[in-house]
C-alpha cells in the first residue's frame, strides 16, 4: 500500500464505531428528499516510514478463544464478528444512511484485523475503486502470510445527511485513526501515521437495489 492511498482514506483495523443515538434522535423517520448542500473537498497528507523486524508470528497465541490484538509477533486472533446491521439500515431515510455507515465501519475494522473484507464490500458501490483497492491490497498481505497492526478507524457523523439532487446523498464525518503498520512474512514493516489528530471526510452514497451503497469518500477542506 502506498502513502497516496492513505491520503484519500486513511486506514483501518479493529473495534466498533460510534454512538449514533444523538443523531438518530434528530432524524425524522421519513423518506429522504433533499437537504442543505455541503462543502467542497480536497486531499490531505499522511506520512510513511519503513523499518525491519526479525519477529515472527510465533508466541502471539491466544488461549480459550480470547481476543488478542495484532502485534509484532503475529496477527490479531479470535476477532469478534460485528453484529448484524441495525433494523432499518436499508431504508431510504437519514437513519438508514447512519446505520449503513455504522455497519460498514465495523466490518472494515474487522477486515483489517483478519484480511476478510467480504462483508465490508457489501456496503460499497462496485465503482468505488479506491476503497476496493485498499481491501485487495490488505487481503493480499494476509494471503502471503503478513498482517496489520493498529489502524483502528472511527468515523463519527458530523450532522445529518444531505442531498443536492435527491439522488446522491452526502454525510460529513469526523475521522480518527491509529497508526497503521503492515508486517510482511519476512518481518519487514511499513508504518503510516497521520499528521492530524482528526480529519473530516465526506461520504457520497446512493440508494440502489433496495440499499445504500457508498460511492466514494473525500477529505473535506
Amino acid at each position: 500500500m502506498n502513502p497516496n492511498m492513505l491520503n484519500r482514506r486513511s486506514i483501518l483495523t479493529g473495534g466498533t464505531l460510534i454512538s449514533l443515538s444523538t443523531l438518530l434522535a434528530a432524524c425524522a423517520p421519513h423518506d429522504i428528499t433533499t437537504a442543505p448542500a455541503g462543502g467542497a473537498s480536497t486531499a490531505s497528507g499522511a506520512s510513511a516510514a519503513t523499518s525491519s523486524s526479525s519477529s515472527s508470528s510465533a508466541g502471539n497465541n491466544a488461549s480459550n478463544g480470547e481476543y488478542r490484538k495484532a502485534d509484532a509477533k503475529g496477527p490479531a486472533q479470535n476477532v469478534p464478528k460485528p453484529n448484524a446491521p441495525e433494523n432499518g439500515y436499508r431504508q431510504k431515510t437519514p437513519e438508514g444512511i447512519l446505520k449503513t455507515m455504522d455497519a460498514w465501519n465495523q466490518w472494515v475494522n474487522y477486515g483489517v484485523q483478519t484480511g476478510d473484507y467480504s462483508k465490508a464490500r457489501e456496503f460499497l458501490s462496485t465503482t468505488n475503486d479506491g476503497e476496493l483497492k485498499i481491501y485487495r491490497d490488505i487481503e493480499a498481505l494476509y494471503q502471503r502470510g503478513g498482517w496489520v497492526i493498529d489502524g483502528i478507524e472511527h468515523f463519527t457523523p458530523n450532522g445529518i445527511p444531505w442531498s443536492d439532487d435527491g439522488r446522491t446523498y452526502y454525510l460529513k464525518t469526523s475521522h480518527e485513526w491509529d497508526k497503521h503498520t503492515e508486517v510482511e512474512p519476512d518481518g519487514r514493516q511499513e508504518t503510516w501515521s497521520s499528521d492530524k489528530e482528526e480529519e473530516i471526510y465526506i461520504f457520497a452514497l446512493e440508494h440502489r437495489d433496495g440499499r445504500w451503497q457508498i460511492l466514494y469518500s473525500q477529505i473535506d477542506g
